[in-house]
């Protein structure tokens, strides 16, 4: 069982029993809404009916409105207005304009249904000149259209520049560039153009200036647009080289009728020792030049071409150094030795008597020198310095006999003479045995035990001698590879022993007369045993 908004009954309650037999039929209860409730449907009900009204108003305002297009640097947009004029539906829009924008058509033009407004903004020009800077807004196409609306006037010798390039009169300015737009790709936007700006050209304006120009081969007038006199001469196509005098200076800013001297230098060459120089001056001669770089002449010094010389340009001048100087030499005269006998000192003893100093001669001569080489030396003088002296030796002059003991009893010398001692028989003394000398000693001798073989520079042949470990002989024998200190001891064939050692050597007997004793015995260098 359902019930309606009102009534509803009520499963909780039982059915009632009566006596006999009867029941009571269950009570309806009667319920009511709250207050809260019915307010709230009641309000619900008026927004409901409100916005149906409104709905309604809406649908008859669009469908009276008159559609427009609207175009804005070639940016459309529809719109629907019941505005009477363009003025009044582009104040509606909130789209501002600037004296110089073009509207078609204009302002005060009635708006029809489907019309069509184009608004074409001027664009913003920033022109930097005649020391000042103005912003004109034109739809001009030309530079020369520019000028002739902003009333400028550009002389034949004045510069202009676009966007920061050279430009000429006759050039078109850049096509517009739009910049900056609050709408972004694929987000609903009011209107395309809203927040956008036509980006400025900036356009440059140096006007020229005359100079009057003296020298470098630009004399008269010359109009420029640079801010110094180097710039301008530079522009100008004239180079100023090191040694040129520009006045007023290089540096110096441009003015209008300024007067600029150059006063050009002369390209020259010094040659020097040290390297040659290639310069440029504006002296007038070669010693006006040789003062500007700083060079000291002394008197011999030689210039070519002479220093009253006019300068020209390409010039060489060779300097020449001349100097002289004194320069000494020195010739040794090596100093002479001579030995000296000293009776008193013993013999094959010496000493010495006397140093031996070398002499010097001495020669100055006079040296002219050019760029440090030598071209003269001329003797201005010779005188000896120091004279020689002799060195003086004395050796031993004096015999003294003395006894030695011996194995065959004693025997008296004279001299003793360290020597090495080998051995030798006829066999091994290298003559040949069918020879008519073979087996006799230069003396005659018969070769042999008793016999030996020296020297005679040392020991002189016939002398006798006493050998320890060999014992008495004769010196009467001399050999090919006996020379100097060396004594070769004579054995018969087959009897030889080795030596190969020092021995000492003595003379024995009477000395021989003082004429034929040899009191300094060589020094020969096969010798070993030499003390």
């Amino acid at each position: 069982m359902t019930s309606g908004l009102a009534d509803q009954v009520r499963p909780a309650e039982a059915v009632e029993a009566l006596p006999g037999g009867l029941v009571r039929a269950p009570r309806v209860r009667r319920i009511g809404l709250p207050a809260g409730l019915l307010r709230w449907l009641l309000a619900g009900l008026t927004v409901v009916l409100a916005a149906v009204l409104l709905a309604g108003l809406a649908w008859g305002f669009v469908t009276t409105a008159a559609p427009v297009t609207v175009t804005v640097d070639g940016m459309a947009v529809e719109v629907l207005t019941h505005q009477a004029t363009v003025g009044e539906l582009l104040a509606e829009m909130q789209v501002v304009l600037n004296p110089e924008d073009r509207v078609s058509p204009g302002l005060d033009a009635p708006l029809a249904t489907n019309a069509t407004i184009v608004i074409q903004r001027a664009r913003p020009v920033v022109i930097n000149g005649d020391s000042r800077q103005r912003l004109i807004r034109t739809h001009a196409t030309t530079v020369a259209d520019l000028f002739a609306e902003a009333g400028i006037a550009l002389g034949p010798h004045d510069e202009l520049t676009v966007a920061g390039e050279q430009s000429t009169m006759d050039a078109a300015l850049p096509a517009a560039e739009l910049a900056g737009g609050r709408n972004l790709p694929g987000v609903p936007a009011v209107y395309p153009w809203r927040g956008t700006e036509i980006a400025p050209v900036e356009i440059g304006l140096l006007r020229s200036v005359p100079l009057v120009i003296e020298g470098a081969g630009l004399d008269g007038t010359l109009w420029t647009t640079a801010s110094t006199v180097g710039e301008a001469l530079n522009r100008a196509g004239v180079v100023i080289y090191e040694g040129d005098l520009v006045t007023p200076g290089e540096a110096e800013p441009v003015t209008a009728g300024q007067h600029v001297v150059v006063e050009r230098s002369l390209p020259v060459a010094l040659l020097t020792r040290s390297g040659d120089l290639r310069t440029r001056t504006r002296r007038e001669t070669v010693a006006d030049l040789l003062a500007e770089q700083g060079m000291v002449l002394t008197g011999l010094d030689r210039i070519d071409p002479p220093l009253d010389t006019p300068l020209k340009a390409g010039i060489q001048i060779r300097v020449t150094r001349v100097e002289r100087r004194f320069e000494v030499e020195e010739d040794v005269t090596k100093y002479a030795s001579v030995w000296e006998p000293d009776y008193d000192l013993e013999i094959d003893n010496s000493r010495l008597d006397q140093e031996g100093v070398n002499g010097i001669t001495r020669y100055r001569y006079q040296v002219t020198l050019e760029d440090g080489e030598p071209i003269t030396s001329t003797l201005q003088d010779v005188w000896l310095a120091q004279e020689p002296i002799t060195k003086v030796l004395k050796y031993g002059a004096k015999i003294v006999l003395r006894d030695l003991e011996t194995a065959d009893g004693p025997l008296t010398y004279w001299r003793k003479v360290t020597m090495f001692a080998t051995a030798y028989t006829p066999a091994s003394s290298g003559t040949p045995k069918d020879a008519p000398w073979y087996g006799r000693t230069r003396i005659g001798l018969k070769a042999g035990y008793g016999v030996v073989a020296v020297d005679p520079s040392v020991v002189r042949l016939g002398s006798r001698v006493y050998v320890p470990g060999y014992g008495a002989a004769i010196a009467g024998d001399t050999g090919g590879g006996v020379v100097g200190r060396w004594v070769d001891l004579g054995y018969d064939d087959g009897t030889a022993r080795p030596w190969g050692r020092c021995v000492d050597v003595y003379m024995v007997g009477e000395p021989p007369p003082d004429y034929l004793i040899r009191y300094r015995l060589p020094n020969t260098p096969q010798v070993s045993c030499l003390r």
